[in-house]
Formats: C-alpha cells, structure tokens, sequence
C-alpha cells in the first residue's frame, strides 16, 4: 500500500532541517531503527517530506504508519517495537513474544504477539493481537525499550496455552533470573482459566522463596551436598526461623551482619534459641564466611544433626 502524499507547509530552513535530521537519527538510534508518523510528525516532518522519504528509500514502512530508517531490514526488537506501536497506545507485547523479550523461553512466534487495553482494534497486517478481558491496567513496563507485559501477566496469559511442564520450566526461569514476584502472580492470575496450575505449580515453590542472598548460597551448599530441603522462612512456634527440618527437630539461622549485627537483634536471637531449644528443637547458626568459604563445615555440621 503507498503513502499518500499531502503537500507541506512552509519548507524548513536548512538550520532546522540539520536540528530535525539530528533528533531523526537519535530517536531511530534509541528505538530499535523504528519510528512513527506520529514521531516523525512531533520532530517537525511535514506529510510531504514523509512521502519523500519513502520514495528515496530513506524510510521503509514496516506496518501502517510505522517505519523503519533508513535499511529495510529489521531485527527482532525492531519488529516487536514497530508491532506495538502500531497497535496504539496502551498496546504491549505479550505471551509467548512477551515471554521471549523477559528471556524466559528461546523462540518466539513468527507473528509478534500484543495485548491491548482496549477491545474493538483490528489487528494490523502479520500481528496476532489480544484484546483481553481483563484491561492490562498497571500490568506493562518496558525492556530494552520496548512495551511489554510485567513477568507475572506474562506468564498469567500463558498459563492457560501452556503444557503445566512448559509453564513450570517458564516460572523456574523467571524466578531463577530474581524477575519473580510471587505475590504479584498470584494476583495476576486469579479467576483465570489458568490459576490452578499456577498454584499447583507454586505449592511446592512457595515455602522454599528466600528472602536473603545468604539463605540461597546455604540451600545451593546443602543442595549440593544431597542434603534433605528444609523449610524456608518458616514458623515454629510463635517464631519465624530461617530453615527447619521438622521431622529431626533441627533449626538452622544464617546469620548475615545486616540482618543480625545489631546488639538489640544479638539478644533476641539468642532468647529465641533458648525457647527453641526448651522445646526441644537443636539450632545451628551458620556466618556469611562459612556458608560461602567454608561450606564443608555447614554440611558436616548439619549431616551429624540430622543423623539418627
């Protein structure tokens, strides 16, 4: 389909053309090569030096509306970016190209997959376009400048297209890369068709979130190691203990200095063990330095306390 052509209004002077080729080339350089009319038109391109443009090959329209600068070869980001903006605004790319822009799976679809926020758009020519029920709201961000859904829509448009294992591999990423917010999938997920996999799917993952880099590196020490998983973050009693094999009665504490150097906070864990204890529960507490230096003490500790 060509451009249509609309004469201009008064010609720039050349002093302007130099300030307009220059913003031209910056927007390009941030977007991926791709601009707008509407882009081009804020910048001070007059229809007519649109239209010429295209005729020269300086611009090469990719969708209606939406151009690429000067090369009519457009990589992956620039083809996501030309979709969504082509669908308007508020639109987002979502699902499975979503989920390949967050680099939780390696493929994305041929035709860039967009959500609006908005129902009754027709979709532009080699997109697939999703008018959902529920409005994205606050429920887009951006990366490497392009408009996407959060991790958590993301994965919630999934959740109902997915096989449960292709999903579970999808969560494992995102939580892996620390992209994950639990709480927020939850949410995004509910009263939708795909919410009892996730949340079958989280039922084994939720007591093992940590909250501290220390509580990883000592479950990566003891996964190692081919140790039993303790619970995490888990409440024994009227407290709230790091990690508890509750069969053997064992509580271990990892003592990281901003979350336990104070003398205020010294007291408190050592009255909480002595409770623990009374109770007939054994504590360990293990430093930044064991855990990370010195990981054989922690296994052979926590080997000898769960023995028999």
């Amino acid at each position: 389909m060509r451009e249509s052509r609309v004469s201009a209004s008064a010609a720039p002077t050349p002093s302007q053309r130099i300030v307009r080729e220059r913003a031209l080339s910056a927007l390009a350089s941030r977007q991926w090569g791709i601009v707008s009319r509407r882009q081009l038109t804020a910048l001070g391109f007059g229809d007519d030096a649109i239209w010429r443009r295209v005729r020269d090959g300086r611009l090469h329209r990719v969708h209606q509306g939406i151009y690429s600068v000067g090369h009519a070869v457009v990589g992956r980001q620039g083809r996501w970016l030309a979709a969504v903006l082509a669908c308007g605004d508020g639109a987002a790319l979502s699902h499975r190209s979503g989920a390949h822009l967050w680099e939780l799976r390696s493929s994305s679809p041929a035709r860039p997959e967009v959500s609006l926020n908005r129902a009754g758009r027709r979709s532009p020519h080699g997109l697939m376009l999703h008018q959902p029920q529920r409005p994205l709201g606050g429920e887009v961000t951006r990366r490497g400048g392009i408009p996407v859904t959060t991790v958590e829509r993301t994965l919630a448009d999934l959740a109902a297209v997915l096989s449960p294992k292709a999903l579970e591999r999808m969560i494992a990423r995102a939580e892996a890369m620390r992209l994950l917010d639990v709480p927020r999938l939850l949410e995004a997920v509910a009263r939708r068709s795909g919410a009892p996999v996730v949340r079958q799917i989280l039922s084994d993952w939720v007591p093992s979130l940590t909250r501290s880099e220390l509580e990883d590196r000592m479950l990566d020490v003891l996964d190692a190691a081919g140790l039993p998983r303790p619970e995490v973050n888990a409440r024994v009693g009227r407290f709230e203990v790091d990690l508890v094999w509750r069969a053997a009665r064992l509580v271990a504490e990892t003592d990281g200095h901003a979350f336990h150097g104070s003398r205020r906070q010294v007291e408190r864990d050592r009255h909480r063990d002595a409770v623990l204890t009374t109770a007939g529960y054994r504590v360990l507490r293990f430093t930044w330095k064991q855990v990370v230096d010195r990981p054989e003490e922690v296994v052979g500790a926590v080997a000898t306390a769960l023995t028999p």
